[in-house]
């Protein structure tokens, strides 16, 4: 399912890529509280994500690290539990030569990336040897504590 909150031309546009409900919606809501004019598109899987850059850019990006391959449906294949899914997705963006900004929102403190796991701080510039994509900033989630809305905060002020 994709919902697109709609905005006039000119606003931001947001890509939330986030399979969990919970966490997806407090992320949402930040977001909304940020930039309540925004566009904002959510996708649940690899498989979506990967679609709804076809022919769209976005101002930014939020992305899950861990992500299934696909949406579950009725009758289809069960989807595949990818811890680094959101990864598949940088490498997409590097590969169509895109600059979509892109914020790593994560519940996990590291990030596997060749066969290695980097802490969040060190990500970005271990994937930069290899793809091009272009990171403002990898957040920690922790829904027990709000550094994470403070970091998301600061990412827009920068990025405004």
């Amino acid at each position: 399912m994709v919902i697109t909150m709609g905005v006039p031309h000119g606003r931001i546009s947001i890509l939330l890529v986030e399979d969990d409900h919970f966490k997806r919606e407090l992320v949402e809501q930040a977001l909304l509280d940020l930039r309540p004019n925004a566009a904002l598109t959510i996708g649940r899987s690899v498989q979506q994500a990967v679609r709804m850059l076809q022919g769209k850019s976005y101002d930014v990006i939020i992305l899950d690290i861990s992500l299934p391959s696909h949406e579950s449906h009725p009758g289809g294949a069960q989807p595949i539990s990818q811890p680094s899914g959101g990864v598949e997705v940088l490498l997409e963006l590097s590969y169509e030569k895109r600059h979509d900004r892109v914020l790593i929102v994560t519940q996990y403190p590291d990030i596997e990336f060749n066969g290695r796991l980097y802490p969040l701080a060190r990500f970005p510039q271990a994937i930069a040897s290899s793809v091009s994509v272009r990171i403002l900033d990898v957040i920690y989630f922790n829904a027990q504590d709000k550094v994470w809305r403070d970091k998301l905060r600061k990412a827009f002020d920068e990025t405004s």
